[in-house]
């Protein structure tokens, strides 16, 4: 674990109903942008939702990856049940 990364010990790994992808998946692909840009990990979920979404922002074509990643981290921050609603139905 990088130093100072979020603790995801205490979260329930959600899994995507519809896509190969995980809670843990979008925290480390968070993760990764910031290590591109020479920034430190994420330290919450919520941080990690906002630099997705920044992700998807800047992307010029419809990213299934973010879209996934959004999905997972949204049913983890409000704690809902991801097949009620997500963006990949």
């Amino acid at each position: 674990m990088q130093a100072n990364a979020f603790d995801m010990s205490n979260v329930a790994n959600i899994h995507h109903p519809f896509a190969d992808y995980t809670l843990a998946d979008a925290v480390k692909l968070a993760n990764n942008n910031r290590n591109l840009n020479l920034l430190p990990p994420v330290g919450s979920l919520s941080e990690a939702r906002e630099v997705v979404q920044a992700m998807v922002n800047r992307a010029g074509f419809l990213w299934i990856t973010g879209m996934a990643a959004l999905d997972v981290l949204d049913a983890a921050i409000e704690n809902r049940e991801l097949k009620a609603s997500c963006r990949l139905i």
